[in-house]
């Protein structure tokens, strides 16, 4: 009975209205809202633990970690490394896993899914983000808030600038990569075969499931921003972007298939999921920022 009601999904015929497109834009926006910050607050909250086992004073906000005493006979290379290389690597793991979970159960088609998907995409793209800026970290410069995580291992560490840039440039490359990774994920809200038979339709889904809701996610989340994150999250917006790239270039060069059940699960007036991101951010703007 599965089987025939799959069969039937994939030759669904349902047309498209306006209506039916904002929907799928407002729900995914909402999820990426509430996602995105999320996936910022995990870092926050992991380098804020790690410290305070080491013993350090801590001073927690949405936009940075403040850690104390920061004089340097205070710290050595492996609290350091616990401190700004461990968390980042657990957010990156996590990240993965979350896919990983989202890659298996395929046939999972409820409204929280679009949340997974955008939390494990803004962790993978956070971890990235990090290691892209971190050529332009400097102890020098702590007001613009780029001297954290991998730059505070490159200059603890004295690791070549050269190799960092390397690495930055490699972790643009490898966002282009996930960008075609996270395609196949995106295309499963297509909950007609009609929608994405051409490049147009595939084209369409990306705009209305990722493009548009990350356009109008960049307002909400940099209005949480203080100076010491703002860099930060532009460039994190503009690494999502820069995924993006990835879904087009895979939907130049071939196909897709509907993945999800046959309910259009993006389709409804999303009154639950706006509640959610507004109650995230309203959290965030008065308690945490």
């Amino acid at each position: 009975m599965a089987d025939q009601e799959k069969i039937r999904y994939d030759e669904d015929e349902t047309g498209e209205d306006f209506s039916n497109k904002v929907c799928r834009v407002a729900t995914s926006f909402a999820m990426l809202v509430a996602a995105f910050i999320t996936s910022n607050l995990v870092l926050q909250i992991l380098i804020a633990v790690f410290s305070r086992a080491l013993k350090y004073a801590v001073k927690f906000s949405y936009n940075e970690v403040t850690v104390t005493p920061w004089d340097y006979h205070y710290w050595n290379r492996t609290n350091v490394a616990l401190t700004s290389l461990l968390p980042p690597v657990i957010c990156l793991v996590l990240g993965m896993v979350i896919f990983g979970f989202l890659h298996k159960y395929s046939d999972w088609a409820g409204r929280l899914r679009i949340f997974f998907f955008w939390l494990s995409a803004s962790l993978v793209n956070m971890v990235l983000t990090h290691i892209l800026i971190a050529p332009l970290g400097t102890p020098l410069n702590l007001n613009n808030g780029l001297y954290q995580t991998f730059a505070v291992i490159a200059a603890w560490f004295y690791i070549d600038p050269q190799l960092m840039v390397m690495a930055s440039l490699a972790s643009l490359i490898s966002s282009l990569g996930v960008g075609i990774l996270l395609r196949k994920e995106v295309m499963r809200y297509s909950y007609s075969k009609k929608l994405i038979r051409v490049k147009a339709g595939m084209d369409s889904m990306v705009l209305q499931v990722y493009v548009f809701p990350l356009m109008l996610a960049i307002l909400p989340v940099m209005l949480l921003c203080t100076r010491a994150g703002f860099l930060t999250n532009i460039m994190e917006f503009a690494n999502l972007a820069v995924m993006s790239i990835g879904i087009f270039i895979m939907n130049s060069v071939g196909g897709a298939k509907v993945r999800c059940n046959r309910k259009d699960v993006l389709n409804h007036i999303p009154a639950v999921e706006l509640a959610v991101s507004a109650a995230v951010w309203l959290l965030v703007f008065f308690l945490l920022r």
